[in-house]
């Protein structure tokens, strides 16, 4: 009984041991399966601290990290950014030493809010001083990183540099501002003057002149002018004027490109508007491949202006161009408006003292030549027996004459008056009007008139202006007449709403050299008829123009000639 328990005891003890063999064996498994993780875990954290701090150094972004204030963590983007070596910046307050005054305040009431909870993060606009003295323009994000406790324990900012940035916006703001300014405007003095104004306030430039170049004269003129500390509104005392290809503004334009010129001593170009300054920047307006001014600005500081300048000045001379330029195109037009209206006004001065004259000059004449005629009639018949035939005959003479240059005054005076008269507007049938001219002037025997088409009805017309039309075109065809038989035929036709009328002859034709002058004043066909004052046609063309119409004429020598003319709208 004893053996037996002792032997179930050892087995049990076996057991026993096997099993804990069997359990630290598998205890021993499992802790090289946990060192191997955590050295998988360590790894990867390893890794990722590596990826992380290549991030950070490698980052285009400045990026800090701050402990309740101080500097815990920098990189090389930040260095670059403001110059200064990192044991530099390490040993720098950047918030009291580096941050802009007027940034300052702003920056440390947000920072306050963060630290009590209020924010988690901020984003800031405020400028950093580098080493060199300038300041930079940057954006700032701000992130809290807190404890368990929820208290700041970090502050990570991110900081990108938008100065570039910046300056683009303030550009694309001011030629904003310039087009808006501009939009509709049509003076060219007001233009010139917005540009003017937006240009210097945009840079804060000391001066802005613009100049247009007037091609006819190869001269620029100062037509505005701005200044930071004398505004010069609209009109300029004693505007320079500029000869092109002189001064560093005219080779501006001559070239059709911008001169800079950093030290104006050593410029011999340079020349003295107002004052002596030692810098200069001109650029051309060009529209249409055509220079039409320029925008010019000087400074007193020696090399001032840089490629920045050139860049704004380049795109508001692009912008300003077009409307300069018709600015320049309506300022020539209202030029030669003003100069034809005046023009016209002395015109018509001139032509309504001639007709004055004219009409004075031809009633004061009639009186004299009615009594030279009723003189040398007297004269004939006291000495009828006296003079020989030759002495008689020259009385004759001399009464014809007499006739004649009344004749002549009377057409003088028809022609003068005919648009001094009160033109009346009545329906006419030149059918009608026609046959009573026909009926009540002279034709001879051998002359036969033929009305072809019936006349039309005008609804808009003179018909003393339209009697004198027809009558002396008539007459004119009679009196040119040399055939035994001679023919006057007068037609009418209508086409696209123009009447178009014509009387032909058969009589002697005229001449082609004679085709331009005939409807002048005292213009006769040479020795065909003297007793023609050549006024007729003057009168009939006179009349056309007044109704806007045309008349022309075909001929041939000894065939005749046919008188077309045409109205539109009657």
């Amino acid at each position: 009984m004893h053996s037996n328990k002792v032997q179930i005891l050892e087995r049990t003890l076996h057991r026993e041991r096997e099993a804990r063999k069997e359990a630290e064996k598998i205890l021993e498994q499992k802790s090289l399966e946990l060192w191997q993780t955590n050295q998988r875990i360590e790894a990867l954290l390893d890794d990722q601290s590596t990826q992380l701090k290549l991030i950070v150094d490698t980052s285009p972004l400045g990026i800090i990290l701050t402990e309740k204030g101080k500097l815990v963590k920098i990189n090389n983007a930040l260095i670059k950014l403001l110059g200064y070596s990192k044991k530099e910046l390490m040993h720098t307050d950047i918030n009291r030493s580096l941050i802009h005054p007027e940034d300052f305040i702003q920056s440390s009431l947000r920072n306050e809010l963060l630290e009590k909870n209020k924010i988690d993060e901020f984003s800031i606009q405020k400028r950093y001083k580098k080493k060199n003295g300038n300041y930079v323009l940057c954006k700032t994000n701000v992130k809290a990183i807190r404890d368990t406790k929820g208290l700041v324990k970090y502050q990570l900012a991110i900081i990108e540099d938008i100065t570039e940035i910046d300056k683009k916006t303030k550009i694309l703001d001011a030629l904003n501002k310039l087009s808006v300014s501009i939009l509709g405007k049509r003076d060219l003095q007001e233009i010139a003057w917005e540009i003017a104004r937006n240009t210097a306030e945009h840079l804060n430039l000391e001066d802005c002149v613009v100049y247009s170049l007037h091609h006819d004269t190869n001269t620029l003129t100062q037509i505005a002018g701005y200044s930071n500390k004398i505004i010069r509104d609209y009109e300029l005392d004693n505007p320079l004027s500029v000869t092109v290809g002189t001064g560093i503004v005219g080779i501006a334009a001559k070239k059709g490109k911008h001169q800079l010129v950093n030290d104006t001593s050593k410029n011999k170009n340079y020349q003295i508007d107002d004052i002596k300054r030692n810098s200069e920047l001109a650029m051309p307006i060009i529209a249409n491949g055509k220079v039409i001014g320029v925008i010019d600005s000087e400074n007193s500081k020696k090399n001032y202006f840089n490629q920045e300048h050139v860049e704004v000045f380049k795109s508001i001379a692009n912008l300003a161009s077009a409307q300069f330029n018709s600015a320049i195109s309506q300022e020539r037009e209202r030029k030669i408006q003003k100069e034809k209206d005046i023009l016209l006004s002395q015109l018509e001065k001139n032509n309504d003292e001639l007709k004055s004259f004219a009409h004075v000059v031809s009633h004061d004449l009639k009186s004299p030549l009615r009594s030279m005629a009723a003189l040398v009639s007297w004269i004939k018949e006291d000495n009828s027996e006296t003079f020989d035939k030759e002495t008689n005959t020259n009385c004759d003479l001399i009464l014809d004459k007499i006739d004649k240059m009344d004749a002549l005054i009377n057409g003088i005076l028809k022609y003068s008056s005919i648009d001094k008269m009160s033109a009346t507007k009545e329906k006419i049938n030149l059918h009608i009007l026609v046959n009573e001219i026909i009926e009540n002037i002279y034709i001879p025997d051998h002359i036969k008139i033929i009305i072809n088409t019936k006349l039309p009805s005008i609804a808009i017309g003179d018909k003393f202006r339209f009697k004198q039309l027809f009558q002396n075109l008539i007459s004119n065809a009679i009196k040119y007449n040399d055939k035994e038989e001679g023919k006057i035929v007068i037609d009418a036709h209508k086409k696209e709403g123009t009447h178009v009328f014509s009387i032909s002859d058969n009589g002697i034709g005229i001449e082609k050299k004679y085709h331009h002058k005939i409807f002048k004043v005292f213009e006769t066909l040479g020795k065909t008829n003297e007793n023609s004052t050549g006024i007729g046609l003057s009168i009939v063309k006179k009349i056309i123009d007044m109704y806007d119409g045309k008349i022309w004429i075909e001929s041939k020598v000894n065939d005749g000639t046919t008188f077309y003319f045409a109205f539109k709208n009657l």
